[in-house]
């Protein structure tokens, strides 16, 4: 059991490395998370998107809907934090 909550976080942030390293680097420059709803994936922007699943049909789980974001990271307008 306390290797799955080891194994785990390091095998999520080994497998989305890039994802975070851009998140690091935007963070560093002034970015600032955002809510903006369930939106469809941006294909210029770095994401881990969410998608529903239905229940398993020939024991294989079914998607339900397109991927989606919730929260995106932006950078302030203005140029200032």
């Amino acid at each position: 059991m306390f290797a799955f909550f080891l194994i785990f976080p390091i095998l999520f942030f080994s497998t989305n490395k890039e994802f975070f390293d851009k998140v690091a680097e935007d963070t560093a420059k002034g970015a600032k998370w955002h809510h903006v709803g369930p939106q469809a994936l941006d294909p210029t922007a770095k994401s881990l998107p969410l998608q529903c699943m239905t229940h398993e049909v020939d024991e294989e789980s079914v998607p339900c809907g397109e991927p989606y974001i919730i929260y995106k990271l932006k950078m302030p307008k203005d140029g200032t934090n």
